[in-house]
């Protein structure tokens, strides 16, 4: 009986050891569902939050690296729309129409620069472009509802559709001398020039007259404004989902924080466990080795 006592004593020290030695080794408390049910299931849905809230803090990062695109690309149209307006400014006060011709030859490089510009400006693959309306842009920042929905205007120059424009055009571009602000641009060169002999060289929105020029110069006044209101609404965008993203990462820290005290190995109480099972399986060696020099000692007795 005493040896059957010191080897089941063994046995569970035994069992200690390996147990402390499995948690040490890999680092995890929690090894299998043996080792804490309700710690592993738990566990188990903090690490999924946690690996939500990182997700979503990289769903932010993306769209704000996609809106610094677009803003850099709108300031740089914007200067371009200033150039315009200068030029236009120079026609209305230039003294002939072969001094307009030449100021409108570079607006009309402007403005096909600006089209151009807007149209090859996208991301992910032309998923969403500038020369576009979209009004339904949507981040996603984690479980259920919980998400950005962006609208993003066209700028191209010659989009007409209202409210979807920075141009703020409701109607087509027609040869009207600039007079409607409210008509889309054109920078298609359809029509004669005012030059003797007349060449096709003369666009819908042009500045080769002093009328179409000075026109021109309020038209531009509100496109500017839309351009930068825009502008303005991806800077909004940018900080909107740059403080998303920063407390997505800080909560998404205190959840794998949380995780770790559940599932990580307590190194300092973990070694001494193992201190201690070793203490009782050396103890339980020594007794069972002992238990076993009993019987020897009987039979000497009865020799």
């Amino acid at each position: 009986m005493p040896a059957a006592i010191a080897q089941n004593a063994m046995r569970r020290a035994s069992q200690d050891l390996d147990t402390s030695m499995q948690r040490l080794s890999s680092g995890r408390r929690i090894n299998s569902g043996s080792d804490d049910p309700a710690g592993m299931s738990m566990a188990a849905r903090i690490k999924s939050d946690a690996l939500t809230d990182r997700q979503a803090a990289g769903n932010a990062n993306n769209a704000i690296a996609m809106l610094q695109n677009y803003s850099k690309t709108g300031r740089i149209i914007v200067d371009m729309l200033k150039e315009m307006k200068v030029l236009a400014h120079k026609a209305a006060n230039a003294k002939t129409v072969h001094e307009r011709i030449e100021a409108d030859n570079r607006f009309w490089v402007l403005g096909q620069a600006w089209g151009t510009t807007a149209s090859n400006t996208s991301w992910n693959s032309g998923v969403t472009r500038m020369s576009t309306f979209n009004n339904s842009f949507n981040v996603r920042f984690g479980g259920g509802d919980n998400g950005i929905t962006m609208t993003f205007k066209s700028w191209d120059p010659m989009n007409r559709t209202a409210n979807e424009n920075i141009s703020g055009a409701t109607a087509i571009h027609a040869d009207d001398a600039n007079a409607r602000a409210d008509w889309a641009w054109g920078f298609d060169r359809a029509l004669l020039n005012l030059d003797t002999p007349a060449k096709k060289s003369r666009s819908h929105s042009h500045i080769q007259s002093q009328t179409a020029a000075l026109n021109a110069m309020q038209k531009l006044d509100q496109t500017i404004a839309g351009a930068v209101d825009e502008v303005s609404r991806y800077e909004a965008y940018i900080s909107r989902l740059e403080y998303t993203a920063n407390t997505s990462l800080d909560v998404a820290v205190q959840k794998e924080n949380g995780h770790s005290k559940i599932v990580n190995t307590d190194y300092a109480r973990e070694t001494t466990e193992l201190t201690r099972a070793q203490i009782i399986s050396q103890a339980a060696t020594a007794v069972l080795a002992q238990a076993n020099q009993t019987p020897q000692m009987l039979l000497e007795l009865l020799r």
